[in-house]
């Protein structure tokens, strides 16, 4: 029953505006959600594939670098500039990939491709090492790789793993030294050195 003085149609109103809001609430909230929650998801994607350091590294890594390859290839773009953007985004792309999976800094891996080849995707060492990374053929058939280590992909997969491997088993220099040398007997200090000067340049 209305009150004595209660304005005509008073509750009718306000159920009207109160269905309103709570309907308006239903269809924006989601999409609110949506769209805000996607620097949530940015930041657990960047501590995912954040990869893990060594100790006694000089490492310059920036966590917003973790989300994005670009900022790698362009590095290595720097160093050959007859990449084309769209190597440069593959190269990068796959850095940022194989440092995620096999635990190394991504500028660890643009260091060695700088020493190893200058960012020559068809560089050839005189041992007949292939690629941005020098890799020896016979890594294919150790980590069953399909196709060519001319390829951006197969090339820094592989060089990542066998880098990752080395660092694992000897430790931080001697696993880059074993890098360049392999079982060799022969002395990997300058190469270290050169990896050391290359890091420093990605910063």
């Amino acid at each position: 029953m209305r009150k004595t003085g209660e304005p005509l149609g008073w509750r009718k109103k306000t159920f009207a505006a109160v269905s309103f809001v709570f309907f308006t609430a239903i269809l924006i909230v989601p999409f609110w959600l949506a769209r805000f929650g996607s620097v949530d998801e940015a930041s657990a994607v960047a501590r995912v594939e954040e990869p893990a350091m060594f100790a006694g590294a000089q490492f310059f890594l920036k966590s917003d670098d973790a989300v994005s390859g670009f900022r790698w290839g362009s590095l290595v773009a720097a160093m050959n500039p007859g990449l084309s953007a769209m190597e440069a985004d593959e190269i990068g792309r796959a850095i940022l990939r194989y440092s995620g999976i096999y635990g190394l800094p991504p500028n660890l891996i643009v260091a060695i491709i700088r020493v190893e080849s200058g960012g020559n995707l068809f560089a050839v060492s005189p041992r007949g090492a292939q690629g941005l990374m020098q890799v020896m053929p016979f890594w294919k058939k150790e980590l069953g790789i399909e196709g060519t280590l001319f390829d951006v992909d197969n090339n820094i997969r592989a060089g990542s793993h066998i880098l990752a491997e080395n660092i694992s088993r000897w430790g931080y220099k001697e696993g880059i030294v074993r890098y360049y040398r392999g079982n060799m007997p022969v002395s990997g200090e300058r190469y270290f050195v050169k990896v050391q000067a290359a890091l420093k340049r990605t910063g």
